[in-house]
């Protein structure tokens, strides 16, 4: 080792001293912000740095080395979460996961680390800093800084102005970055991706953007927020535990540690409000797919088509969604694997290894996207079979044994968890899945029976000029991707696409029309999600063939201008439709919560936001009722969202309100009205022979005859039935 590196080594045990004993100095004295802060910022980066120093992989950029100790870090903390919660309550701790046990053997692992990397000689390749990089830091941090400001003001005042610059000023950017490669250095262009993305998820993206205190939006977030707040309340999370008759959905989400341990390990460690946790730990996480799908792609071609595929990703993602909070932890490490599977710059051993930790992530992180990953793989190498044996290729077998020994790893993992834990509920999901397309295979030709298919690939109806307009650029990426495709398929010169990448490109648009194909198949996961997760792969095939046909416009010699073109009239129009800016702009109604939420009715908002008042009567009944043997009356708003995440209770324990309610509650039964019914005197509910259905709360007044209101607040009430808070 020469002076210099020692030096450096020295310096990287010294920082993890220092920044350890400064978070257990601001954990001890319960310093708020700094706790935040440097907690945040310990366990994101810390755990998988330390890992890339002992693994010595000093082939990696600056991106890759952020990018992995990220996905690491995560990783990290959730199988030596997993570890504690197993380990701890067979040495007498009943709760593994409180803030002691946790932050002892998680830091003491870390700092283990530390010193055999220093004592191995490990490191990694350090970050340089020079003056160009912060000119180009400074006007993308200004963009954050920007949708602060711009959240602030939604929330104070409504106004939605601020976002709407924001939305310009990341297209701007994004353009210069196009046109300019001489004002701005590819080498930026991970930054400026990972800028916009963080931008949009935090300010402008409706399930995720900062403007309330609590989750919202009307997916799968209601459901992992319980399960999240099932595992904290107890400091443990049961693994044995089976689903009862009223919690059949709780199930696969509670058997995903990315929804349970996690955000409890973050939760306790920083002392941060469990909302909060949700709204920041998922939104922070997700956004760092920016960088990993450019890299992913520049594994496959150069810089600039890789920037336009990755802004044309988290185009689509952001009018799409992003998917459900495990899926936006699973994604980070779905394309990692892609990743080691495609570099060739890490070494057989090391990528083995990084394999097997990033396989038990997903895993544990997202069951559906697990199972898309071993359909991708297993025709993948039942191609490479065929393949070998038609070329005569005797050899393929032992070309391929490394990759096959690692994914026959994966599926060890994959099916060991998804059948022991929660009486295999995340299995059964899968085989129910199946049984429901084979029951409706007879619906083949019936076009209805593709449900959400068409809906997700954007041929959706469209009211106005400017939603045809949508629309038309929407399926006409779709039409470049085919053609991208194609052009890998045909073409006979050398491309710089790896012959296996465009396998696994055909696998994934395979995936596209069997959901168009199979009936029903689209709504077990939603076609929007699955065309998203499709694109992580998919995205650069839309831009090679989007400049494929730019270039075959006869008679206009425009092929020193394609992306250019591409990028100006395709790309950054589509940004601004699924964003929701040129509807704004227009005065359309749209789905965007942060820019058209002032235009909404009440009816619409609450379908997707709760009010303060609503969470502190949910959290009332969860900390006077035992919500184990306790049955609600409410809205079908309320059931599937406050009361699911904020008191906790079985949606099947949650009764719909309608003009047949039986007039006598008995005892632990509650009618729970939040605030439309309180203030708007409107019940939103779902009767069989009509659909859903709003009654006026006068219509249920013999209710409320025979029962005591045991709470209220202003804009939450609760009535229970005698003895119903003994």
């Amino acid at each position: 080792m020469n002076p210099q590196t020692k030096t450096k080594s020295n310096h990287f045990l010294a920082c993890i001293i220092f920044l350890q004993f400064t978070l257990y100095a601001t954990i001890f004295f319960n310093i708020p912000v700094a706790r935040q802060a440097i907690g945040f910022l310990y366990f994101t980066f810390i755990p998988g740095m330390i890992l890339l120093r002992l693994l010595k992989l000093n082939e990696m950029d600056l991106t890759e080395i952020i990018l992995f100790s990220v996905g690491l870090s995560i990783a990290f903390l959730m199988l030596t979460g997993l570890f504690i919660n197993e380990l701890y309550p067979l040495i007498g701790i009943a709760q593994p996961l409180s803030t002691t046990s946790l932050l002892i053997t998680q830091t003491t692992i870390v700092m283990m680390g530390a010193i055999v990397s220093y004592l191995t000689k490990g490191k990694i390749q350090q970050p340089i800093i020079d003056t160009r990089t912060l000119l180009t830091l400074i006007p993308s941090l200004s963009i954050i800084i920007l949708g602060t400001f711009g959240i602030f003001t939604l929330n104070a005042t409504k106004d939605s102005s601020i976002l709407l610059i924001l939305i310009i000023s990341a297209s701007l950017l994004f353009l210069l970055s196009v046109l300019f490669k001489k004002l701005i250095s590819p080498k930026f262009y991970p930054l400026i991706l990972f800028i916009i993305c963080i931008s949009i998820l935090f300010f402008v993206h409706s399930d995720t953007a900062l403007v309330t205190n609590y989750i919202i939006g009307v997916g799968d977030q209601w459901i992992e927020y319980q399960a999240f707040r099932l595992t904290e309340m107890r400091y443990y999370w049961n693994s044995t535990m089976a689903p009862s008759p009223y919690s059949h959905v709780l199930f696969p989400t509670y058997s995903m540690i990315s929804v349970t341990i996690l955000p409890t390990i973050f939760s306790q460690i920083l002392a941060l409000d469990e909302s909060w946790t949700f709204k920041i730990l998922y939104p922070f996480l997700v956004s760092f797919m920016a960088l990993g799908t450019f890299k992913l792609y520049r594994t496959q071609t150069n810089s600039k088509i890789a920037f336009l595929a990755t802004f044309f990703f988290v185009t689509i993602s952001s009018g799409k969604g992003w998917g459900s909070a495990k899926q936006m932890v699973a994604q980070l490490f779905y394309v990692l694997l892609f990743i080691l599977l495609f570099d060739k710059k890490i070494p057989t051993l090391k990528k083995k290894i990084l394999f097997i930790v990033l396989s038990f992530a997903l895993v544990i992180s997202h069951y559906a996207l697990s199972y898309i990953f071993i359909f991708i793989m297993s025709f993948f190498f039942l191609f490479l079979v065929i393949k070998g044996y038609t070329k005569g290729d005797l050899l393929f077998m032992d070309k391929t044994k490394a990759l096959l020994s690692l994914f026959m790893i994966y599926l060890t993992i994959t099916f060991s968890w998804a059948i022991y834990v929660n009486a295999s509920e995340s299995f059964n999901l899968l085989l129910e899945s199946i049984n429901t397309v084979k029951s409706h295979i007879h619906e083949f030709f019936e076009p209805q029976s593709r449900g959400t298919a068409l809906q997700g690939l954007g041929v959706v109806p469209a009211p106005t000029i400017l939603h045809q307009i949508s629309t038309f650029l929407f399926i006409l990426t779709e039409l470049f991707i085919v053609i991208g495709l194609l052009k890998l398929l045909t073409e006979k010169k050398e491309s710089t696409f790896d012959q296996n990448y465009v396998i696994i490109s055909a696998l994934n648009l395979a995936i596209i029309a069997i959901n168009l194909l199979l009936p029903k198949i689209a709504d077990t996961f939603l076609m929007s999600r699955f065309y998203q997760t499709t694109l992580i792969i998919l995205a650069p095939l839309g831009i090679l063939g989007g400049q494929t046909l730019i270039e075959h416009i006869p008679k206009i010699n425009i092929r020193k201008f394609s992306m250019s073109i591409l990028t100006l009239m395709i790309i950054i129009p589509l940004f601004l439709f699924q964003t929701g800016f040129i509807y704004e702009v227009a005065g359309i109604r749209n789905e965007s919560l942060p820019l058209d939420m002032h235009r909404w009715d009440v009816f619409k908002v609450h379908g997707s936001i709760v009010e303060t008042e609503e969470t502190l009567g949910a959290a009332w009944l969860s900390k006077y009722t035992c919500t184990s043997n306790t049955f609600i009356h409410s809205d079908i708003v309320s059931k599937f969202h406050v009361l699911t995440a904020y008191c906790a209770i079985e949606r099947g324990r949650v009764l719909l309100l309608t003009d047949k309610t039986k007039p006598t509650l008995k005892g632990k039964e509650f009618v729970y009205l939040g605030f439309l019914s309180v203030i708007n005197k409107t019940i939103e509910t779902y009767l069989v022979d009509v659909g859903y259905h709003r009654l006026n709360v006068s219509k249920l007044s013999g209710i409320f005859e025979s029962i005591d209101k045991v709470y209220s607040n202003g804009e939450c009430e609760i009535y229970g039935g005698l003895g119903a808070t003994s």
